[in-house]
């Protein structure tokens, strides 16, 4: 049900208000959706419904749930004027979020895939030959292809801004620095498989066989509520679970990205040692 939500929120520009109760009030130019208890938070959070109301056997509100400030459907809903203008909510970013999210994650696959082929044609060791160390030239490759993606992100970021899109709990500001941890994330993981593997096609399939598995447990595809407990577990090993909440709750999780920092940095030293080993 709350994919079929979901969908419909993205693409309507009616308002959509949920409520909880037996009988929803009958306001003109507002669709009214009956969810479940449990999914007043997805709702408010990842799928940007703005207004849950919890209604009486009447269909009158006792309770607004509202994830944004002054919620110009409160007024309609409470008067419900039928010549009241219809409100129509700003176009939302939530719905590529985690698609987003997954691609910079593999967003380093491109790294791993250059050093690979490098590896192969022995320009890491001419590169050693050459006095320059390996981890400053593997280092300067990776800045390079971060500093594209940076690019990328400042433009759709800075389009998103002035198109006046909405970011839900978040802001402008939080979603850079988690696009950007993202990144640093991704690096770190495909420098290690750069030296694991010798051929580049394999991380193809080590994005779709690993990551992409850990982004389905994750919830950026559905609430992780209702996820079985197995699913539940992988998702807290998934760092997309962690970059995600960010983004739902509008607050960034610092300890655990702090921690997917630290564990990137160290698959990074451990994927140039054997990079220079293989050489």
């Amino acid at each position: 049900m709350i994919l079929i939500v979901s969908i419909t929120l993205a693409y309507s520009n009616v308002p959509t208000v949920a409520y909880i109760g037996e009988k929803a009030p009958n306001v003109t130019n507002i669709k009214m959706m009956r969810i479940d208890e449990r999914e007043k938070d997805y709702f408010l959070g990842i799928s940007q419904g703005t207004l849950v109301i919890r209604t009486n056997s009447n269909g009158e509100v006792e309770k607004y749930y509202s994830s944004i400030k002054n919620n110009p459907l409160i007024p309609l809903i409470e008067n419900a004027d039928k010549n009241a203008e219809v409100f129509t909510e700003r176009p939302s970013i939530n719905y590529s979020i985690g698609t987003m999210l997954f691609k910079l994650l593999t967003a380093a696959g491109l790294l791993a895939t250059v050093l690979i082929q490098e590896k192969g044609n022995g320009i890491l060791l001419r590169v050693k030959n050459s006095k320059i160390k390996l981890s400053t030239y593997i280092l300067g490759k990776s800045f390079a292809i971060m500093f594209v993606y940076e690019i990328a992100i400042l433009a759709i970021l800075t389009f998103y801004q002035f198109a006046n899109y909405d970011f839900g709990k978040s802001n402008v500001i939080d979603l850079g620095i988690i696009f950007t941890v993202a990144l640093f994330i991704s690096t770190g993981i495909y420098i290690f498989v750069a030296g694991l593997i010798k051929n580049e096609g394999l991380i193809w399939g080590i994005s779709s066989g690993i990551i992409f598995p850990l982004g389905i447990c994750s919830g950026i595809l559905f609430p992780i509520e209702y996820m079985p407990q197995w699913m539940k577990a992988i998702a807290h090993i998934s760092p997309l679970y962690y970059l995600q909440i960010s983004v739902i709750n509008g607050k960034i999780e610092v300890s655990p990205i702090c921690f997917m920092l630290s564990a990137s940095c160290v698959l990074a030293i451990l994927g140039i040692k054997q990079l220079a080993r293989k050489e």
